[in-house]
């Protein structure tokens, strides 16, 4: 099929037109192959527009990453509730029942007995540990013996005097499980904010690339237009007719860019797809124009921004905290270990239930002791080995603090200039395109008298086209370093209004929701 579209051009023809026809053949077969491309995709699915804010609020609700770690969180939630619960009262109840029989000289004695018992546990934040236990034992022998029921209550109370004594070593698991917790919202926003980065980034190539497409194709009609005048003008003896050859070259070359254009165009929907978690049949076309902002931030209002809303700074800040409650409950560990033990307990029984319990509170039978326990630990240097370990990470969480602290200054400064520098290139690159269109309408009057040739025009053409891709490069560049300062500042979120809902109570995953901006 090929070579026939080829002979079928160029035979018959003079030396001097082989060349043309040639390219002229190879032009047709690259116009088919671009006309070849169905208005939808090669899946069929017909395209659907799709702005900016729409992929963002797509991928707040598709992404499978977010949707990960939005069930992360609600494991998370639950490792607080549960070092919450810490101080909260236990309960345990427990039942059994046993029967035994007992041969002895021949004679066989059944035993039948049943217990049930109450333990209630707390933790005090002063260290010390509270038991309640409430005992009920009812036995039943085969022999005369009457039914016996024991009931007995014992309270026991144990309280650390140096070694896990006072409010700051027992409240240290809290507060650090409070300020994970604050770390783990802040990592969730963070996934949040790279995602939505991640997304406006692929929305923009994918702008750039629609871009690029009617760029190639606008280049490609004036090309055949500037065939048709060139033949014109040939036709007039105005122009050799050598110069069409040029021009036909020119048509080929352009829509070999188109094709490269348009497979550039595919790539990035693809991966706009992928981002997006949708349907993988699906394709997008960019609805919305590239519009530039204005940009009127000052170099120490970024400053302060970052510092304020940045959530790596932020748990840089609160593991340094983790980190030096961790230390000071380790010092507290090497402590030699001093407790006050107390203990109660009152018993009692009969031959029924109430008449045990009875007699249990009667505090016929009752004892109670008090005592100190000492326990020094000799040679044992594992507690000082935790110590200095929890020591370095302090000392380590401080550098990170100081490290991430003059990341920012560095991250911040350069997008701020990246910004800037972004900017002067978009006016630069308007002025040049402008420049070219005005350098190739002189060019193509200069030939339609004669005065120049058709390779200066196709020069001057490609000139253009490479100023109108300059120019649609800077604007997406532009563009991206605004995104780019945003998520460096920690204001993604707020400046597309984004808001993470997180629940309290533990239940349910956490979501990021697109409202108003």
């Amino acid at each position: 099929m090929v070579w026939s579209t080829i002979r079928r051009h160029v035979s018959g023809a003079r030396p001097v037109r082989v060349i043309g026809r040639l390219l002229a053949a190879l032009s047709a077969l690259a116009l088919a192959a671009a006309a070849g491309e169905p208005a939808a995709d090669r899946s069929g699915a017909p395209p659907e527009s799709l702005s900016l804010r729409r992929a963002i609020q797509l991928a707040l609700a598709n992404n499978r990453n977010l949707m990960k770690a939005g069930l992360d969180r609600e494991v998370q939630r639950f490792d607080l509730r549960v070092a919450l619960d810490e101080f909260l009262p236990n309960l345990d109840v427990a039942s059994g029942i046993r029967y035994n029989p007992v041969t002895t000289a021949g004679t066989e004695t059944e035993t039948r007995s049943g217990t049930a018992s109450a333990v209630v546990t707390q933790r005090i934040p002063t260290g010390a540990r509270f038991g309640l236990v409430w005992d009920n034992t009812a036995t039943d022998r085969s022999t005369a013996t009457a039914k016996v029921y024991d009931s007995s209550l014992f309270l026991q109370l144990d309280q650390p005097l140096l070694r896990g004594a006072g409010l700051g070593p027992n409240l240290a698991g809290v507060r650090i499980a409070r300020l994970a917790e604050q770390n783990n919202v802040l990592e969730f926003q963070r996934t949040v904010m790279n995602t939505v980065t991640g997304v406006i980034f692929v929305y923009r190539a994918l702008q750039q690339a629609q871009r690029q497409v009617e760029v190639s194709e606008s280049a490609v009609t004036r090309a055949r237009e500037q065939l048709r005048i060139n033949r014109a003008l040939v036709t007039s003896g105005i122009l050799p007719p050598v110069e069409i050859i040029q021009t036909e070259a020119d048509i080929a070359n352009q829509e070999y860019n188109l094709l490269t254009a348009q497979a550039t165009r595919d790539s990035a929907r693809v991966a706009l797809v992928k981002v997006l978690d949708v349907d993988r049949d699906s394709v997008f076309v960019p609805s919305e124009d590239i519009v530039l902002p204005e940009f009127a931030l000052d170099p120490s209002t970024c400053r302060q921004l970052a510092f304020a809303h940045r959530p790596d700074y932020r748990q840089a800040l609160q593991s340094k905290s983790i980190s030096e409650l961790d230390a000071a409950a380790a010092r507290n560990n090497q402590l030699w270990a001093l407790n006050l033990s107390s203990r109660y307990r009152l018993t009692g029984n009969d031959t029924t239930y109430p008449g045990a319990f009875d007699s249990t509170f009667s505090r016929h039978d009752e004892d109670w002791n008090v005592g100190l326990t000492l326990q020094i630990p000799f040679g044992d240097l594992t507690r000082r080995q935790a110590y200095l370990r929890a020591r370095n990470r302090a000392h380590k969480a401080d550098l990170d603090v100081t490290e991430v602290t003059e990341n920012i200054e560095l991250e911040v400064r350069d997008a701020y200039r990246t910004v800037e520098l972004t900017s002067r290139r978009v006016r630069v690159a308007t002025v040049a395109r402008e420049l070219a269109e005005r350098k190739l309408d002189i060019e193509k009057g200069k030939l339609q008298v004669g005065r120049t040739t058709n390779f200066a025009v196709v020069t001057f053409q490609n000139d253009l086209i490479s100023a109108r891709l300059n120019e649609i490069a800077a604007q997406i560049a532009y563009l991206n370093s605004l995104t780019l300062l945003e998520q460096t500042l920690g204001t993604t979120l707020g400046v597309w209004g984004i808001r993470v809902e997180d629940y309290g109570d533990g239940t349910g995953p956490a979501r990021a929701v697109a409202s108003t901006p």
